[in-house]
């Protein structure tokens, strides 16, 4: 009867993750009615990675393996940071300066992990870039949600560079396939 019932519970984390892989082990002990150390058994007897690899796992599946980009937080519907290792295939030709679109692509989809939205259309996207990119400097973004109405969030990510801001942008966005 005991094995059942662990079976019954392992399937249903599964299923539970397989809907959203960032609920945290609290968030599983809460919805399955059994406490986090129990969780943590279950995880690993099932070899499900922590919260932490999962997401890391979530943003390599979304960015390609080869990516550089690393999430190092993420507070779903509220705020993450990102680190992004530039290198010369970011670069204009004949130059060391990383194109915008790559500083843009790396804001876009912080914004997009922290909403949890698969897809989501940027309706307005209100941008700066405030100074120089080189091939080897090293990114951090940090995003915060400012609001949400009707699907439609607003996210605002700032990236630096050696605690000099080289991005702002404002994300107007609206979901169209959630995580959740």
């Amino acid at each position: 009867m005991r094995s059942e019932i662990k079976k019954i519970r392992q399937d249903y984390i599964v299923s539970l993750l397989n809907e959203n892989p960032f609920l945290k082990d609290d968030e599983l002990a809460q919805k399955c009615k059994v406490s986090v150390s129990t969780i943590r058994n279950d995880r690993a007897e099932l070899g499900i990675s922590e919260y932490r690899e999962r997401v890391k796992s979530a943003a390599e599946a979304e960015l390609g393996s080869g990516s550089k980009e690393e999430l190092l937080d993420l507070k779903l519907y509220e705020n993450g940071i990102s680190i992004l290792e530039t290198d010369s295939t970011m670069v204009f030709k004949n130059t060391n300066i990383v194109k915008g679109q790559c500083i843009y692509a790396f804001a876009e989809n912080l914004a997009l992990s922290v909403i949890n939205a698969r897809a989501a259309l940027v309706k307005i996207a209100n941008v700066k870039y405030t100074a120089e990119v080189h091939a080897g400097d090293r990114l951090l973004a940090k995003s915060k949600v400012i609001r949400e109405k009707n699907g439609e969030y607003i996210v605002h990510v700032f990236i630096n560079v050696d605690m000099r801001e080289v991005f702002r942008g404002k994300f107007n966005l609206e979901v169209h396939d959630c995580l959740d």
